[in-house]
């Protein structure tokens, strides 16, 4: 179809798409591959794309390419050649910023030669149990983790799924693909920023959070629930006392006790004459 032979709707709709696609991603209403498929579903079935546009991404080479490197990774992963490799980069005698050192410079320099993604997933639980064993914040280690593989990824062509897509692209239009190198040359001095930015600046910015499981962990005590005692509860009509000690609690364990609507209307009920006797 012709640039000057496309209807006037088609710009709009496609941005209405665009947006929807935005938004899903956001609110994580399905997952990403079902948002973005739906999204290209929709563009085909009005005619916006032809029936070859809509497939010419499942043959470009960046992304045969990616899936090529996460069957790599599975490899290593394996093979355990990156856990005990972690183990030595890492140390067990290091503070948070020479931690924060050797990881970031080891993320920086390996993401530029394996795809970025599978190697945050890779490295991610990784760091995460060498901070716990280390005494650390997770949280600490994981963002610089992320960020100094997106800047290693800018080192080479196949440091990130981007750089291939773009290649292929570029090779569709005529024009020359990249070389394995050239990127890196603004890359380089960006991580080497960015990593010095992570390190100096990182342990004062970000969380020191231990995460959830572990907060409810070491503040047990602290916990406070509800229980929803039914009619076949084996100390029912007992006193309240008598039932949490019967159980192995203390009567100072109790915040509160919320009766069904029905239970009020029945005690609000005048009694019958003569039923309280003298």
């Amino acid at each position: 179809m012709s640039v000057h032979n496309v209807p006037a709707w088609h710009p709009w709709f496609v941005c209405a798409v665009v947006f929807f696609l935005f938004l899903g991603l956001v609110t994580s209403f399905k997952t990403p591959e079902i948002t973005a498929f739906s999204a290209l579903v929709v563009l085909w079935n009005v005619g916006i794309i032809s029936s070859q546009q809509a497939t010419s991404g499942f043959t470009n080479s960046g992304v045969l390419s990616v899936g090529v490197l996460f069957v790599v990774i599975q490899a290593v992963e394996r093979s355990q050649i990156a856990t005990k490799m972690a183990k030595h980069v890492f140390g067990m005698q290091t503070g948070v910023r020479y931690g924060l050192l050797r990881l970031c410079s080891f993320c920086f320099l390996i993401s530029g030669f394996l795809n970025n993604t599978p190697v945050v997933a890779l490295l991610t639980p990784i760091t995460r149990d060498w901070a716990r064993a280390r005494g650390f914040s997770p949280s600490t280690f994981l963002i610089p983790l992320s960020y100094s593989t997106i800047m290693g990824g800018l080192l080479t062509t196949v440091g990130t799924s981007t750089n291939l897509v773009v290649s292929g692209l570029a090779e569709d239009v005529g024009l020359p693909p990249f070389g394995f190198f050239d990127i890196g040359w603004i890359g380089l001095p960006v991580g080497l920023v960015g990593v010095t930015y992570l390190v100096l600046f990182g342990p004062m910015l970000l969380p020191k959070s231990t995460g959830l499981f572990r907060y409810m962990k070491n503040r047990g005590s602290e916990l406070i629930t509800e229980v929803q005692v039914t009619s076949g509860f084996r100390y029912k009509d007992q006193p309240v006392v008598l039932a949490l000690g019967m159980l192995g609690f203390h009567q100072d364990v109790l915040v509160k006790i919320r009766r069904p609507k029905s239970y009020k209307k029945q005690q609000q009920q005048p009694s019958p004459p003569g039923a309280g006797g003298e």
